[in-house]
């Protein structure tokens, strides 16, 4: 390097992997300011963190808004009166620090989803009667991430359905069902972008510990004359939560 020139910026080696860092909130305070600075100017690294909020939004949304108690505000307030480290001056270490982090980033991305999962579920109103079952269906494409997480709760006769990843193709519907073993699928109705909470069916109340989910593609608007029609594109089964 010639007297006088600048090193590349960090994220000139992997601007994705730096784009991902970012929307985490994984770099350090002058390398996120530094990054900041740079998306003012640079349209590709704007896009990068656009499709890494989108990837990770999913993950968002299975946890609830909870208020933070006073403890995490001191703890704030003492991390930002502590004067920080000085950075190392040596860039490869620079960079194995930054690699072991997206390791560790890339190692934790199902552990995040299942803990997002555990928030919602941990969080989710009780049972309105002390002593009747509420349960749950993770609906998905043979462990993929879940399309649909599927609730159904006895004590207070509903039944709640959140999408997550579900992919509708252009022109065409996905449509819910429950299948009792014995029994024909029955429409719960068409899956939307939005938190659906619907009356439990009397069949399915009677049948629920033996209750299967199942999505399919359907014509746009919904399965013509109530039967499916479509393939099964994702599936789950009740468990007892």
């Amino acid at each position: 390097m010639s007297e006088g020139a600048f090193p590349p910026p960090f994220w000139a080696e992997d601007p994705d992997g730096a784009a991902g860092e970012y929307v985490l909130g994984t770099l350090t305070p002058s390398e996120r300011a530094a990054f900041a600075r740079a998306l003012e100017q640079d349209p590709a690294l704007r896009a990068a963190v656009t499709a890494w909020e989108r990837r990770l939004a999913p993950l968002a949304a299975t946890a609830p808004a909870v208020a933070p108690g006073p403890q995490v505000w001191e703890a704030i307030e003492a991390r930002i009166a502590t004067p920080p480290l000085a950075e190392a001056a040596d860039l490869r270490v620079r960079r194995l620090e930054r690699g072991l982090r997206r390791w560790r980033f890339a190692a934790g991305g199902a552990a995040a989803l299942a803990a997002g999962l555990a928030l919602w579920i941990v969080a989710a109103p009780p049972p309105a009667t002390v002593g009747t079952p509420q349960y749950l269906a993770v609906v998905d494409r043979g462990g993929s991430l879940p399309a649909l997480i599927v609730r159904v709760d006895l004590a207070s006769g509903v039944v709640q359905v959140r999408s997550l990843t579900a992919e509708t193709p252009p022109d065409r519907s996905l449509e819910l069902w429950y299948i009792n073993e014995g029994a024909a699928p029955r429409s719960l109705g068409l899956v939307t972008e939005a938190t659906e909470t619907i009356p439990v069916p009397a069949d399915l109340r009677d049948g629920v510990a033996r209750a299967t989910f199942a999505v399919t593609v359907e014509p746009k608007g919904g399965a013509p004359g109530g039967k499916a029609t479509g393939p099964v594109v994702y599936s789950g089964r009740l468990i007892r939560d």
